[in-house]
């Protein structure tokens, strides 16, 4: 039998069971209605807990020590904890995407859009490249809403044609980036090409330092807070777009009220 370490003490009761080889068709029982009921399963003692589960306290104090506890109090202890966690964070993602929505509205508010619609207005040509499929996304709809005030914009599909872009673009040209890490190779090297082209570069990038923002003519930033518990793969990204989509309407709302309408 493969007993749970104590260093596994944070692990919640659904990688507990991972963890062991395998079970009786009893444990099987007492482990579903445990998985399925644990709110109530913290309010019962052993006897209590075999009496709905058709088993015994003998099976329950084994399952129990089974998944590494000393007894079923200890156990119940430690789902009492992870009920209680899950009823704080009860909500917990909402909240952050008010707060997200609530800083990229600051954000914008603080930035000076004026120039950076000045440039879109004046530009020979204008390109916008995102660095991912949900930073392409993004883009397109932005440049979706300015065929509607006669401004038509390039999608840059790929990294590809971003470089063949940097190759032909010349300086009455624009080019806005959207990326949420401001970081890679192959868009620091071209953006550092662009710039000593004098070519203008409005980077769209979540608040923080990277390589992108520094070698931008002009910057607009929004909030993102990653959710935590989707992926068990921490280099498994989980973007979020709600506010990169917020920023990028303020941007086309700026332009609108302050060429078109002229």
């Amino acid at each position: 039998m493969k007993v749970i370490s104590e260093r596994n003490l944070l692990m919640r009761l659904e990688e507990r069971i991972n963890q062991v080889d395998s079970f009786s068709n009893t444990e099987y029982i007492l482990l579903e209605y445990l998985i399925s009921s644990k709110s109530k399963v913290v309010k019962m003692q052993a006897a209590e807990l075999a009496k709905h589960t058709f088993t015994s306290p003998a099976s329950v104090t084994r399952l129990s020590q089974k998944l590494g506890f000393s007894g079923f109090n200890e156990f119940k202890f430690f789902l009492k904890q992870e009920v209680n966690e899950l009823k704080t964070n009860k909500n917990k993602s909402w909240h952050l995407l008010q707060a997200d929505i609530e800083k990229t509205i600051n954000l914008t508010e603080e930035a000076n859009l004026l120039p950076i619609s000045r440039l879109i207005a004046e530009a020979r040509n204008i390109f916008v490249f995102g660095t991912d499929w949900g930073e392409r996304n993004t883009a397109e709809l932005f440049a979706r809403n300015f065929i509607a005030v006669g401004i038509y914009m390039t999608i840059v599909p790929s990294i590809t044609e971003l470089r063949w872009v940097s190759q032909k673009v010349r300086k009455e040209d624009l080019i806005i980036i959207i990326s949420y890490s401001g970081e890679g190779k192959d868009v620091t090297e071209l953006s550092q090409l662009l710039k000593l082209k004098k070519v203008k570069i409005v980077s769209v990038t979540p608040l923080s330092k990277n390589h992108l923002s520094t070698l931008s003519s002009n910057n607009l930033y929004y909030q993102a807070t990653q959710l935590e518990g989707i992926s068990q793969d921490p280099s498994a990204e989980y973007n979020l777009f709600t506010a990169l989509h917020i920023v990028l309407d303020a941007l086309f709302r700026n332009y609108f009220d302050n060429f078109y309408l002229k």
